[in-house]
């Protein structure tokens, strides 16, 4: 074991391809110390993790990657150590998926617009247990030979700005902050790097964020040293990891390149008294 974690993994439940037990495996495998499945607007990967844990020499933590949108852009908020059994969490995850389903409509019929046909129900098949995503549309999109990859699928239609582009529903970034918050957990600013500007994210530590996740594909040396000096000058938390989804073609090369080392959990232990 390298007492090194991966605090950024994505299951079926999400927008990933594994399963919580194959994250294990595959986690074990590269001889991680301990993980987090931070699935997008979910929790059951988190509940299904807990339940086989117990099987792993890996000290498993229930986190979430929250989706916000405001100010016409979109931000993502990790919480860790949350209670995944919160109620005022659940009843936001089970109101966005509803959110999730309409935005998913709005995207087909736009895509139908364009003589694209798909269907909601092959969409739901595709997700199976997982809230309505654009990667699951982007799926549909390969298969049924409307784009060559993902990132054709999200250049041509689905990206910010294309065609077929529906904004999520808004949920400000100070929520998603004090809803982890009152979960239990910690709120990390999650791939800074990905068009979050330097005055915005000053604006979301004023509003309590509590981390910056350092270590992520998106950053290289300069990058992390950039959010390492800003989470040293603000005493915030630093996190990372592969944002593994095991759908990218660069998602295996990049499993255990992006890890941090144990003493970032200790860090999160020490600021929420575990």
């Amino acid at each position: 074991m390298n007492h090194f974690a991966d605090l950024h993994l994505h299951t079926k439940y999400s927008d990933g391809l594994l399963t919580p037990e194959q994250i294990f495996v595959k986690s074990q495998a590269a001889g991680f110390s301990a993980i987090s499945i931070v699935d997008h607007d979910t929790v059951k990967g988190c509940f299904i993790a807990n339940s086989i844990k117990h099987k792993y020499p890996l000290e498993f933590i229930n986190g979430i990657e929250l989706s916000c949108f405001e100010n016409n852009k979109e931000y993502h908020i990790l919480g860790y150590f949350i209670d995944i059994g919160n109620k005022a969490l659940n009843n936001h995850i089970t109101e966005y998926t509803h959110q999730r389903y309409i935005r998913a409509e709005k995207i087909l019929k736009k895509l139908n617009r364009l003589g694209i046909i798909i269907n909601i129900y092959e969409l739901i098949e595709i997700a199976d247990e997982a809230p309505l995503t654009r990667p699951h549309i982007a799926h549909l999109l390969v298969s049924k030979g409307y784009a060559s990859n993902f990132k054709d699928a999200f250049t041509n239609f689905l990206g910010e700005g294309r065609p077929a582009y529906e904004n999520k529903p808004v949920f400000p970034v100070s929520k998603a902050i004090k809803m982890i918050n009152r979960a239990g957990g910690v709120a990390v600013i999650a791939h800074p790097a990905n068009s979050i500007a330097p005055e915005v994210l000053y604006n979301f530590i004023d509003q309590g964020l509590d981390g910056i996740e350092v270590v992520h594909p998106l950053h290289d040396d300069n990058l992390k040293k950039y959010y390492h000096s800003i989470a040293s000058q603000y005493l915030l938390l630093e996190t990372g990891g592969s944002d593994y989804h095991g759908t990218r073609d660069f998602d295996d090369s990049n499993f255990g390149k992006f890890v941090v080392p144990y003493s970032t959990i200790l860090s999160i232990k020490r600021r929420i008294n575990l």
